[in-house]
């Protein structure tokens, strides 16, 4: 069965890598007519990382309503700046570690795809600091399109006016 993308979820962490992802997200909104999910989570407070090896299973107690809303007014100017003209986005901070919530999000969501950035480390790098956007594939309720650090680009083809929106 051949279906198009309704939901797709892209998870920030407001770096420009993952507004790269962003880009994809959006173009991918546009072609479908998809509905786009922007979800920051706001990991656990210890070492960077780390949260990557964390089970899934431990709850986490740390929350902080101050700091959920600053990332809240954070997301909301993010999609002010890059998502301006979409028809629908939904924002949402979140706290926990930052893979098993962003599946636990896209299966209460009923995500269709979910686009994440990564950074593409090998070796002893991703040993020590692991890779989110890899327990994201592995653990995702839905198919998830992983972008790579920008060394090669798509050209944008779409005739000017499709782009005077102020696409990122």
């Amino acid at each position: 069965m051949l279906t198009s993308p309704k939901r797709i979820l892209w998870p920030t962490d407001f770096s420009p890598l993952s507004l790269y992802g962003g880009r994809h997200a959006r173009w991918l909104c546009e072609l479908f007519g998809s509905e786009l999910h922007v979800v920051h989570v706001i990991a656990p407070p210890v070492a960077p990382d780390f949260s990557v090896a964390l089970p899934a299973e431990i709850p986490i107690v740390y929350a902080n309503d101050e700091l959920r809303q600053t990332c809240r007014a954070r997301l909301a100017e993010l999609v002010q700046e890059h998502f301006a003209g979409l028809s629908h986005v939904v924002c949402e901070a979140l706290f926990g570690s930052p893979w098993a919530t962003v599946c636990a999000y896209a299966e209460q969501a009923v995500i269709d795809l979910i686009v994440v950035a990564t950074h593409g480390r090998t070796g002893l790098r991703h040993v020590l600091i692991g890779s989110t956007a890899e327990r994201i594939v592995q653990h995702a309720p839905c198919p998830v399109l992983v972008v790579k650090n920008p060394q090669k680009d798509f050209a944008d083809q779409r005739p000017a006016a499709a782009t005077a929106d102020g696409a990122p």
